[in-house]
């Protein structure tokens, strides 16, 4: 019999455990890499799960605690040297089974122009594409909700440069 703890927790999990992992994807490039930090996340959700007071929707509280683990691991695997460059081929997204190969080809561009962003940009373009509002997005960056509106014009401009590039002299 489950207790209430684990029918809650098996809930989130249910709901966030996509966008959990495509924020992972964000943060660490490498498929490997993001399984680790998932579980880590995972935990520290289930440990402070308890704490959770309800001063903001869950999603953000969750999102927070993913946002605030990944700067800490990125912050450890960056102290060891192991910054990966490339995007892992295979990406677990939502129903893959569904993408058409020209989908599958456009999305693996959007990532790796994501992944070419900076750090806190290519988390802010991951939320976006999560469908995260900017209010939550500035709660779990720890930035403004104006700042965020910039980010999301100078990100947008960045990714519509690296995935159209106009040749010099037009």
């Amino acid at each position: 019999m489950k207790t209430q703890k684990e029918a809650q927790f098996e809930s989130l999990y249910l709901d966030h455990k996509d966008k959990i992992y495509r924020l992972c994807l964000g943060f660490v490039r490498e498929k490997e890499l993001a399984n680790d930090l998932f579980q880590e996340i995972l935990i520290k959700i289930w440990r402070h799960l308890e704490s959770f007071k309800g001063e903001s929707e869950i999603s953000t509280w969750i999102y927070r605690i993913a946002y605030n683990t990944a700067l800490t691991h990125t912050a450890k695997e960056k102290k060891k040297a192991i910054q990966q460059t490339d995007f892992p081929e295979n990406l677990d997204l939502a129903e893959p089974e569904s993408y058409t190969q020209e989908k599958e080809n456009q999305l693996h561009a959007l990532y790796k122009a994501i992944s070419s962003l900076p750090e806190l940009d290519r988390i802010i373009a991951t939320l976006l594409l999560e469908g995260t509002p900017y209010k939550s997005i500035a709660e779990i960056s720890g930035i403004s909700e104006n700042y965020v509106a910039v980010k999301v014009n100078r990100i947008k401009t960045a990714l519509t440069q690296k995935l159209n590039p106009q040749p010099h002299g037009n």
